[in-house]
């Protein structure tokens, strides 16, 4: 069996259509992670589903410099949680794993849909909690923007050679051992 295309396609590109994500993928994309395993299957994610045009404006204004690119995209994603609504064992605090497992449920299923998906951390946590009403108990641990592939000549220069940039992966004998 051959490594799944989606997560071979998949790539964090910046440069987004304005059309909006219909929907029926829309729908896809949350059941995506819906279906994320978690620990003891306590699902801690929590999602504000951001698309339309007031509240994206609203959160372009929460995003760090650099990330300006992020504010042409049709949807995004805050993904957050309450670290109380999982798991601790031995101090590690599992909806931070469970979160992650949930996103890129999320990254891969936006690939299939042939959409672009870019996990973000360029954003104010402060900010995003007050602008979309989300509970002081929650972290935000990540903002993913999606949408349809846009064109790298919409992007400025810095930032057109970012996704202009060949992906490279470590090779295995560098991160793993066999015992």
């Amino acid at each position: 069996m051959a490594l799944l295309p989606e997560i071979e396609q998949r790539e964090s590109k910046r440069s987004f259509l304005p059309d909006p994500v219909p929907p029926s993928m829309l729908q896809d994309l949350l059941e995506a992670l819906r279906w994320a395993p978690s620990c003891r299957n306590y699902q801690p994610w929590r999602v504000v589903a951001v698309e339309s045009h007031e509240s994206l404006a609203k959160l372009a204004q929460c995003l760090a410099k650099g990330n300006e690119w992020a504010a042409k995209a049709p949807l995004a994603f805050i993904v957050s949680a309450d670290p109380k609504d999982d798991a601790t064992i031995d101090g590690k605090e599992y909806y931070l794993f469970d979160c992650g497992l949930a996103v890129q449920n999320l990254l891969i299923q936006a690939t299939a849909l042939g959409l672009c998906s870019h996990p973000t951390a360029g954003w104010n946590e402060e900010s995003l909690k007050k602008t979309f009403a989300i509970s002081e108990n929650q972290r935000v641990l990540c903002v993913v923007f999606l949408g349809f592939p846009g064109s790298l000549a919409d992007l400025d220069t810095e930032t057109r050679a970012k996704d202009e940039t060949p992906r490279i992966r470590k090779p295995l004998e560098e991160w793993a051992r066999f015992v």
